[in-house]
């Protein structure tokens, strides 16, 4: 045969060969009548997409990729297209090394049920990629009612996690209620909200020995157990974790602690964030332990309060000296920092207005936080500073544009500017109304969250 044949039976073999060269589109419910058929049907880069309805039944369930990269994909979109689990088995079960080609994008997952991972699990090295899903009232037994991932790195961009609980049947483990990340995991979540999900500890999240990379995610409303941890967040040998421009907004119980994030021997990075409005039994906005190198930048806590202790926004606790910098701490319901057998640093901070307590307090005696080149202003029980480790701090009025209203950027005439008062900016805002006691422009709330964005 000559060469120039045989080059075009081989082109002409992959155009009607599926998963040699060309892609394919499997329509469901037309070409396959179920999405796990669908899925069966294709080769790796195929597309299985989904037509809007609600789907139900055993092959609409427990969805298995079986390793191949193909997107199964909505055609219009979560609102529409909605997997019921019936509370008889889980969404996706992901555990044959898929990588991020297997790609899930559009869907409602809702009334999944497992004992581990409702809505999704991730095991043995699966790090697929979620776009666009919600994960809805999925409920898991021990870890992960939205999606668990053991030892996998998933992607989860723009989604949601919402009225998800992770309910112990006799007593704990019961961690994630929108997502536990347990055993190496290093997952990617961005753009993600986490709202009215429940679980013993780590009501929105959790992660065990993992090192999530959480970047512009919001968290509103999550709540755990009597007792629990990290109604946001939380967070146990985690070293590596990150959160980036995130937003902790009325998370926690009073009888939990740490409303918005709680980390245990876990050296973590809390860069941009929010803290405001979480409450718990002991620090509203972070209670940190047992490690000293983790660092907090550019964030802001407010409104946060505790029920049994004295700290409102950050506590350390037990060698917990995290470095603390351009972070402010305004109208707290209780003292802005706690120490207890632990030092922090703080520099370039603003502390005021607290509504109870001072703006730190030494627990028992023996803590040295370093705190220098902060505005220290306004606080209910005065602004002395313990511990004795403190120099080059100022106790002048800020002047916020409308921290009443949760508006902490500066006025034009803020000592807290850089160049005014030292050459850096102190606190997480920069300006954002003319000066202080002229007509001003005031900032929304949704507009300083845009900052964040």
């Amino acid at each position: 045969m000559r060469r120039s044949s045989r080059v075009l039976l081989a082109v002409l073999f992959t155009l009607v060969v599926p998963g040699l060269g060309a892609a394919f589109t499997i329509h469901v419910p037309s070409g396959q009548p179920t999405i796990q058929q669908g899925i069966d049907a294709a080769a790796g880069g195929d597309t299985v997409l989904v037509a809007a309805d609600t789907y139900a039944g055993p092959l609409n369930r427990d969805l298995d990729f079986g390793g191949k990269g193909i997107v199964v994909v909505s055609e219009t979109g979560s609102g529409s297209t909605i997997i019921d689990c019936e509370n008889s088995g889980r969404g996706f079960f992901f555990r044959s090394g898929e990588d991020t080609t297997a790609v899930v994008r559009g869907f409602t997952i809702s009334n999944a049920v497992a004992d581990t991972g409702a809505g999704a699990y991730c095991r043995n090295g699966s790090s697929p990629r979620f776009e666009e899903c919600l994960f809805r009232e999925c409920t898991a037994q021990a870890y992960g009612a939205g999606i668990c991932c053991s030892a996998s790195s998933p992607v989860v961009r723009a989604c949601g996690f919402m009225w998800n609980a992770v309910e112990a049947v006799t007593r704990p483990p019961a961690y994630g209620g929108g997502m536990a990340c347990l055993l190496g995991s290093s997952p990617l979540i961005v753009d993600t909200d986490f709202s009215e999900n429940s679980a013993y500890g780590g009501g929105a999240l959790y992660s065990y020995f993992s090192s999530p990379q959480v970047v512009r995610c919001e968290f509103t409303g999550n709540v755990v157990g009597d007792y629990g941890s990290g109604a946001g967040a939380m967070l146990s040998n985690s070293g590596g974790a990150t959160f980036t421009d995130c937003v902790f907004r009325e998370n926690g119980v009073t009888t939990c602690v740490g409303g918005g994030m709680y980390a245990n021997q876990s050296a973590i990075t809390v860069t941009g964030c929010v803290f405001v409005d979480n409450a718990s039994g002991s620090a509203g906005g972070i209670y940190m332990t047992g490690v000293a190198t983790s660092t907090i930048s550019w964030c802001t806590f407010i409104g946060n309060t505790s029920a049994w202790s004295s700290t409102g926004g950050l506590h350390c606790y037990s060698g917990a000296g995290p470095t603390v910098s351009n972070s402010t701490f305004v109208g707290n319901r209780k003292q802005h920092v706690g120490c207890n057998e632990a030092s922090p640093t703080l520099e370039y901070c603003i502390l005021a207005f607290s509504a109870a307590g001072p703006p730190i307090s030494c627990e028992s005696g023996t803590e040295t936080p370093s705190i220098h080149h902060c505005f220290v202003f306004g606080n209910a029980d005065g602004d002395t500073l313990c511990g004795g480790n403190y120099h080059d701090n100022e106790y002048a009025d800020p002047r916020f544009c409308d921290y009443e209203n949760e508006n902490v950027t500066l006025c034009a005439d803020s000592p807290c500017l850089p160049g005014v008062t030292w050459g850096s900016l102190v606190g997480s805002e920069d300006e954002g109304c003319g000066a202080c006691g002229s007509a001003t422009e005031q900032r929304t709330w949704g507009m300083i969250k845009g900052t964040f964005r």
